[in-house]
């Protein structure tokens, strides 16, 4: 791998703790080693982990370039590439994403299979284990260019899509594996548990852009009853444009059980079948155990990184009600296949999830724009162009 005299400009986060330390770099542009792809980034969104990592919340080593929600075009291929992860043939110029990867061996690849997001050396594109300072710099997506190391997956994109639905593709992975998750089945093989369908009802706990993808993955896989909690009138419109049936206005009802008291008004006096919490907050979570029936299912998904413990009643919450509850970090690698299916279905059923990405910003505006971000300043995601 070598550099060439082209100089690329980089956002990086100089150490934790402030949106101040963001600076912009210039590195060299990088030429593609064996087996490695390099990329020119079309659009990168921001996201709560870019958030937790700058505030200090994971030990990643400075300075970091962020940026994992993104998409971009093949700039050159290494010898030997000839084709994306799942064997679609690759060329210069063709649209490209990158999921997860992991270096070498550990237990849960080798033991549990299609579970590679658990193995304690993956690495994503953006939340990467190298410094920027490190050759060839290009970690992350907030840049001109993206380096793909080979044990990153390549994924190359369907063309028909616009450039506000191929950015979403990342946010789509979380909510498909979150939608396979509340089938009881952890693995990429066959569902077990009592499994999913569309006569059961859910509940989406935020509309903000996770939410959104969310709603959006029950709509396609035909969920009859969609019921969203949030106060913010712009999201609740865009939520009824994703597939939200019902709901509840956080504004009008401030108080747990009179959230709780409404979701049973729409369930029958049950409760939802599925509660998919997507604010982000330990509240939320904790709120979950009241909104879910009997025998239902709890998917904590929005969380982006450690914010303490909460308070939960061992009895009442989970052994009384039976209920299952099951966490989501990141998916599988080869569950892109399945986001990206959910795009082209999104699209050929004409939802508009592009209206996901609210505002397109360039790469200088970057610490701007994640102030917009923590403020909630748009109803959904906020895209960098560099």
């Amino acid at each position: 791998m070598v550099s060439t005299d082209i100089m690329a400009k980089a956002m990086v986060l100089t150490r934790p703790g402030s949106i101040d330390n963001l600076e912009m770099r210039e590195y060299p542009t990088p030429s593609a080693g064996p087996g490695d792809i390099v990329a020119d980034v079309r659009m990168c969104t921001i996201c709560g982990t870019d958030i937790d990592i700058i505030h200090g919340g994971q030990e990643l080593p400075m300075p970091i370039l962020l940026g994992h929600e993104w998409f971009g075009t093949v700039r050159e291929l290494g010898e030997e590439v000839t084709t994306d992860y799942i064997g679609q043939e690759l060329k210069e110029g063709d649209l490209v994403a990158t999921s997860n990867g992991t270096r070498g061996e550990c237990w849960y690849l080798n033991n549990v299979p299609g579970r590679n997001n658990l193995c304690p050396q993956q690495e994503v594109v953006g939340v990467y284990r190298r410094s920027a300072d490190e050759a060839p710099h290009f970690w992350g997506a907030f840049a001109q260019h993206v380096y793909i190391e080979g044990h990153i997956p390549a994924f190359k994109l369907p063309a028909g899509l616009e450039e506000r639905e191929l950015v979403c593709l990342e946010p789509i992975a979380v909510a498909t594996r979150s939608f396979k998750r509340a089938h009881g089945s952890g693995s990429s093989g066959a569902g077990a548990g009592e499994g999913v369908d569309p006569s059961q009802t859910v509940v989406i706990q935020g509309l903000g852009s996770i939410g959104q993808c969310m709603a959006l993955v029950c709509n396609v896989n035909g969920m009859e009853n969609i019921i969203a909690v949030d106060r913010h009138p712009d999201r609740i419109r865009m939520g009824g444009r994703m597939g939200v049936t019902d709901i509840v206005d956080r504004g009008a009802l401030r108080t747990v059980e009179e959230r709780a008291k409404e979701v049973r008004r729409l369930t029958g006096g049950r409760g939802a079948d599925i509660v998919f919490e997507c604010a982000g907050t330990n509240q939320a979570f904790a709120e979950a155990f009241k909104l879910v029936r009997k025998g239902g299912t709890v998917i904590e998904l929005g969380v982006a990184g450690d914010k303490g413990t909460i308070e939960v009643n061992p009895f009442s919450d989970f052994c009384e009600k039976e209920v299952s509850v099951f966490g989501v970090f990141g998916y599988p690698s080869l569950e892109y296949r399945m986001a990206i299916a959910t795009m082209k279905v999104a699209k050929r059923r004409g939802i508009p999830f592009g209206d996901i990405v609210s505002d397109v910003q360039p790469l200088e505006s970057l610490p701007e724009q994640i102030r917009r971000h923590e403020e909630r300043d748009v109803p959904g995601s906020i895209a960098i162009r560099p």
